[in-house]
């Protein structure tokens, strides 16, 4: 049996609006296996991030179209599948770390709830509440917060710890990929280890790949 978990096969993407069409990825070829970190190294706008979100399938609506080519999780095209079936995936089987935490959370929802939200999504063993909540402590300690905190809105948190919170919620499920649009330690120095040390921690527990787009 292969180990390769994912496998993106001459992926092209363009960016079309009324006054011009913009080619973000060209052709490009990559594969990602079981316990694999792979890093995709460029300049701003050479598509990182664009290949990320495409390959969660998160391209902006009516703007970003993927015009040819395969992108293969474990051997199924995620081009191939519906909206529902894709949302099944997401959070659980792969997770993304989006690069600016100050929009990635809901200013409204302790970092609990937001936690929580991704867990109940994927509660398919039927997890206690009270389960559930010792995830939640669990994640957040993993990444360097205190427990306690949990209670705390996003504002109340620095950038590099919003980040965390992220990362938090990206490792939740335990997705067998995970995908960083941008460094985990980019934010700020003081978050750096706990970042990295969450993210490292996370993956020597599960079965995560991991796709580093940075």
């Amino acid at each position: 049996m292969s180990d390769t978990l994912l496998e993106i096969k001459d992926l092209n993407i363009v960016y079309k609006t009324d006054e011009e069409t913009v080619h973000a990825v060209n052709g490009i070829r990559l594969r990602v296996g079981t316990k694999e970190t792979l890093g995709l190294v460029g300049e701003t706008g050479a598509g990182k991030t664009t290949t990320a979100l495409a390959i969660m399938r998160l391209l902006p609506d009516r703007i970003g179209k993927i015009e040819g080519g395969e992108i293969l999780f474990d051997g199924k095209n995620l081009l191939e599948l519906k909206e529902n079936e894709m949302r099944g995936i997401r959070g659980q089987e792969i997770a993304m770390i989006f690069q600016d935490p100050m929009t990635s959370l809901n200013p409204v929802l302790t970092v609990e709830d937001q936690i929580l939200e991704v867990l109940k999504i994927h509660n398919h063993s039927n997890q206690s509440k009270e389960e559930l909540g010792k995830r939640v402590e669990e994640m957040l300690e993993l990444v360097g917060i205190p427990a306690v905190r949990k209670s705390c809105y996003p504002h109340e948190f620095s950038g590099g710890m919003k980040q965390r919170v992220v990362i938090a919620m990206a490792l939740a499920c335990n997705p067998r990929l995970l995908i960083a649009a941008d460094r985990p330690d980019a934010a700020e120095s003081g978050s750096r280890r706990g970042g990295y040390s969450g993210i490292r921690s996370g993956r020597s527990k599960g079965p995560s790949g991991g796709g580093w787009l940075s």
